[in-house]
């Protein structure tokens, strides 16, 4: 594993659940027990979509913690923290209920199980190929598990965030230092998946889906970067993308 992580409370319940060989357990206080509910059963779902579509998920053991953390949440090998601020589902961050928050937040850091803990890159220097194929996972959990309306509600989300920073046309494989804060927000998590979209429909989906089993299966336990993610993806579309990923990745 990458990283360890601990988290303790004596206040802590877990309620858990089994996909497949592996366990999930969602800890939080009895008091924010909806909350733990609704991240486990994210959490379930995330792991048959993302495992279906990429590649098993490798451990027999899952963990999802409520934590005071600043972020909204943090992935770790085999482990989650999700900030303690969206666990009452009555509640709301700003204008947007917790519950979307909790949803989306558990989905994006499972999806990081994939693409950061089995396959790894430099975060600091190449966060998009985390962060943003994260993201574009994230739009794949709706459509999976909702359907196209759902999806599209998420997908605008994406260009959103983009649009908060009015669509800069800002490389998204600078390093993280490049960026300032609403920057690194507006691209990486918001150009950044609409890139990833558009490199799927550039290959077609399902030479892209395929290419992505692919990349998970090949470089897990490895480290991957940008040059192997368009080496793989030219292979099996076997079409010249140099162009797109100079438009959108790399600084002119």
């Amino acid at each position: 594993m990458r990283d360890f992580y601990l988290a303790a409370s004596p206040d802590y319940v877990p309620v858990s659940a089994t996909v497949g060989q592996t366990r999930i357990n969602s800890y939080a206080p009895a008091a924010l027990e909806d909350g733990a509910q609704i991240v486990l059963d994210t959490a379930a779902a995330a792991l048959e979509i993302y495992g279906r579509r990429f590649g098993t998920y490798p451990f027999t053991e899952l963990d999802l913690v409520n934590t005071p953390t600043l972020a909204l949440g943090i992935e770790y090998p085999g482990m989650i923290a999700v900030t303690d601020r969206i666990y009452d589902p009555e509640g709301s961050l700003g204008s947007t209920p917790n519950t979307i928050f909790l949803e989306s937040t558990t989905a994006h850091e499972v999806g990081h199980q994939w693409f950061y803990s089995v396959v790894g890159n430099d975060q600091l220097d190449e966060p998009w190929l985390d962060e943003s194929v994260t993201q574009y996972i994230t739009w794949l959990y709706y459509q999976d598990r909702y359907g196209a309306s759902a999806a599209e509600g998420f997908y605008q989300s994406l260009v959103g965030r983009w649009n908060r920073i009015e669509q800069a046309d800002i490389p998204i494989g600078l390093p993280v230092s490049a960026y300032d804060g609403a920057e690194y927000s507006g691209i990486i998590y918001g150009r950044g998946p609409v890139f990833v979209d558009k490199l799927a429909q550039t290959m077609g989906q399902e030479t892209f889906d395929a290419f992505m089993r692919d990349y998970y299966a090949r470089y897990q336990w490895g480290i991957a970067d940008t040059e192997k993610f368009l080496s793989l993806a030219q292979s099996h579309c076997n079409c010249d993308l140099n162009s797109l990923f100079a438009a959108w990745i790399y600084a002119q």
